[in-house]
């Protein structure tokens, strides 16, 4: 496994009491992860947002059903930033069964993109909120955080980044839970390089009573 850098990169999650190791390699992780049934439904794993970030309607709606957007397991979606193309990969290491409102809930990703040339992700940020069974907003709980390195990782394809956030406790209440996803890339090199910014909006049923 190559890593694109030297230096770590690291979120800090308000719910947990260390650092999340985030890493970057040829091989995304996802490859050897009990997840691999997701891949069998391509009519789940693409999704769009627009160059300027702005999140896709089908994927800020928030699901019905226990699960919702990652109801298989793992889920795979395509968002722009500018002139990049990004393929963002989502997973958890626990059961979406166990995914409470009172619990913490690990949300991983692995990130990588087309196009532009020396493409780096400097920022990775997640933010969540909380809606009732009738669609109102409770509460958003702890949130996850972001983290900004001004170097970056490598994320032109076969390269990745991946990580962990941990997604806190919520009102007790909570049937759907909102995930966007914030991450800003630059590209290019010297004084003509650009940051561009994708955006995206995962939303996740919870085991409710009754």
């Amino acid at each position: 496994m190559r890593r694109t850098s030297s230096r770590p990169f690291l979120v800090a999650a308000v719910v947990t009491t260390g650092a999340l190791a985030l890493t970057a390699c040829g091989t995304p992780p996802w490859e050897s992860a009990a997840t691999d049934r997701a891949t069998r439904d391509p009519g789940r794993a693409s999704a769009s947002a627009s160059a300027s970030g702005s999140p896709s309607t089908a994927a800020s709606t928030p699901s019905a059903r226990p699960g919702g957007d990652l109801v298989d397991g793992a889920l795979s979606r395509t968002v722009r930033a500018g002139d990049l193309v990004v393929g963002v990969r989502y997973w958890s290491t626990l059961p979406l069964q166990d995914w409470t409102a009172g619990s913490a809930k690990p949300l991983s990703m692995s990130v990588s993109t087309r196009g532009g040339s020396d493409v780096r992700l400097v920022r990775a940020a997640v933010e969540t909120s909380a809606l009732a069974r009738d669609g109102s907003d409770l509460p958003p709980g702890g949130q996850p955080g972001a983290q900004t390195d001004p170097s970056g990782f490598a994320v032109s394809r076969p390269q990745s980044w991946s990580g962990t956030f941990v997604l806190g406790p919520t009102d007790d209440r909570t049937a759907t839970l909102r995930v966007v996803v914030t991450l800003v890339f630059t590209e290019g090199s010297g004084d003509s390089r650009t940051q561009q910014t994708a955006t995206d909006v995962l939303s996740v049923g919870l085991p409710t009573d009754g």
